[in-house]
């Protein structure tokens, strides 16, 4: 949790030197919406892993590159991509907190429904 809070502190801070110009392409959205689910991921398992209970997370991976049409090659070969391309990269860091975002007020719109 710590992690993904500093992760998503410096992406915030470096959004203001992005560049405006650039555009995501439809890999960029799916890597995008792949990176915030790995983060997702990544907290529940923290948090499952500190109830004690199991969690696969080969299983959960390989789900989630077939729910975001993209193979580990490809998310690879983005992030090879995204090494070069900084700019592309707060881009697509942006673009997957803002889906974190929406996640989280949809969960909290949710929740305020079920009481």
């Amino acid at each position: 949790m710590k992690n993904f809070l500093m992760c998503s502190a410096l992406a915030i801070l470096l959004l203001g030197c992005q560049d405006d110009s650039i555009t995501l392409s439809e890999d960029d959205e799916r890597f995008a919406a792949l990176y915030a689910d790995l983060l997702l991921l990544q907290v529940d398992y923290e948090r499952i892993s500190a109830n004690g209970g199991t969690f696969s997370k080969l299983d959960s991976l390989q789900k989630l590159f077939s729910l975001h049409h993209l193979s580990p090659a490809q998310f690879n070969v983005l992030f090879s991509r995204y090494k070069d391309d900084p700019e592309r990269w707060l881009k697509v860091q942006d673009r997957a907190l803002a889906m974190l975002s929406k996640y989280r007020e949809q969960s909290a719109v949710n929740l305020s429904n079920n009481q």
